[in-house]
């Protein structure tokens, strides 16, 4: 008799629900938690001991477990220190408890999140004869193999470690760092991989902006072309290269644009002075976080998405420019251009070229019948090309409800490609 899927035990690292951070972003986690609930399926997270009380959702199938938060202990460590420390002693401290649970719980599925839980999952599904699956939100420097080896090894080594701990499944969502190809290098056999899109809000191709009511909404020049980008701003995402791209510009053709950076984050000071420096304190505005909600309306108002980030050009603001039919204009690296077609969605530009990136840019501000051809390609291939939430999240319930059956999980699903 085949066994359904009605309980899973998710082992995460997060105490809040992830997001892009600073209060913006669209949160996977909370995607999934709706959905999966709605049809019925009991959820019980083990989480670190959060700061406040978890926020139940309002829905009774949903229960919060927790253990001690190490992230927490350790946080004021160096970041070098606490990269390797959390991983260490992460699964003395879950494992125990995570095993006491599902005894106690006899969950149909134990999933994990990151590659922090592939050891307390292995370990604990093999005892208990539970089959295991394992999330990755994408996979950093993992797909870098033109890396020289010594540097690939010290951006990856704590993902590759983790991989020595096998689990029954791996889903991947395809956020442009070419997980599948990745792990399949790495020894994962690919009939173990299920390869996702990440969800977008699709509807909102067809939502009708008035950009001139969602610049004044929103504090924007109604007059200038807004070359725009948002991001959490850590340090992978190169913001300051796109300063300095812009301070490379014809001061006539920078003069016609006004740039924004949406986000908050711990690089935010930083990049103010470098801007400062660079002398772009009236080119240049920051706006701090942009919610989730008032996302659509920057995008429609907006005329070019720069995007400079290191690991991928493929993560869910560019491809969320697309959506809306604004050409993204982005630095080659990874998986980007599956999404950023030069010359269709956008143009490429080789990898750390800011000389390059500032030219393009000067040619897009310069040119409004490009940009106009652009974004209306942009526009087509996103209708055709991403998926909704609830889309992305049926596809990855059914490879949990194939795993908790027994049966081969294999999705068939393309890592980018909506149906």
């Amino acid at each position: 008799m085949e066994r359904k899927l009605n309980k899973i035990l998710i082992l995460s690292i997060w105490e809040d629900i992830w997001s892009l951070g600073e209060g913006g972003g669209v949160a996977d986690e909370l995607q999934f938690v709706r959905n999966l609930t709605k049809k019925g399926i009991e959820l019980h997270f083990l989480i670190p001991e959060p700061r406040a009380k978890r926020e139940n959702l309002g829905d009774s199938l949903l229960t919060y477990h927790t253990y001690p938060n190490l992230f927490r202990t350790f946080e004021r460590l160096p970041a070098i220190m606490r990269r390797f420390i959390w991983p260490t002693f992460f699964p003395f401290v879950a494992l125990r408890r995570l095993e006491r649970l599902a005894v106690e719980i006899k969950p149909d599925v134990l999933m994990g999140f990151t590659h922090y839980s592939f050891f307390p999952l292995k370990t604990v599904g093999r005892r208990l004869g539970i089959p295991t699956v394992v999330k990755l939100f994408g996979v950093m420097y993992l797909d870098r193999f033109d890396f020289p080896r010594i540097k690939y090894l010290w951006k990856s080594v704590e993902q590759v470690i983790a991989l020595r701990s096998p689990v029954d499944h791996y889903i991947i969502l395809n956020d442009g760092t070419r997980g599948e190809m990745a792990l399949t290098r790495l020894g994962i056999p690919r009939e173990k991989i299920s390869f996702l899109p990440n969800g977008m809000d699709t509807e909102w191709a067809d939502l009708p902006v008035d950009r001139n009511e969602a610049r004044a909404m929103m504090g924007l020049p109604r007059d200038k072309i807004l070359v725009v980008t948002f991001s959490r701003l850590v340090k992978s995402k190169r913001i300051e290269l796109l300063l300095r791209a812009i301070a490379m510009m014809d001061p006539s053709l920078r003069e016609k644009a006004a740039f924004v950076i949406g986000g908050d984050g711990p690089e935010r000071a930083r990049l103010e002075r470098e801007a400062a420096s660079l002398g772009l304190e009236r080119a240049v505005l920051f706006t701090g976080v942009i919610p989730h909600r008032d996302v659509v309306h920057f995008l429609k108002a907006s005329d070019i998405f720069a995007a400079t980030n290191e690991l991928t050009n493929m993560s869910l603001p560019p491809c969320e420019a697309i959506l809306c039919g604004v050409p993204v204009l982005a630095f080659d690296v990874s998986g980007t251009s599956e999404v950023v077609r030069d010359g269709e969605t956008g143009l490429l530009v080789k990898n750390g070229d800011v000389a390059g990136f500032s030219r393009k840019l000067e040619l897009l501000i310069g040119d409004d019948a490009l940009r106009k051809r652009l974004g209306e390609r942009a526009a087509e291939f996103g209708r055709g090309y991403f998926v909704s939430w609830d889309a992305r999240i049926d596809m990855e319930c059914r490879v949990l409800e194939r795993l908790a059956a027994g049966k081969d999980t294999r999705s068939g699903a393309a890592g980018g490609r909506g149906k």
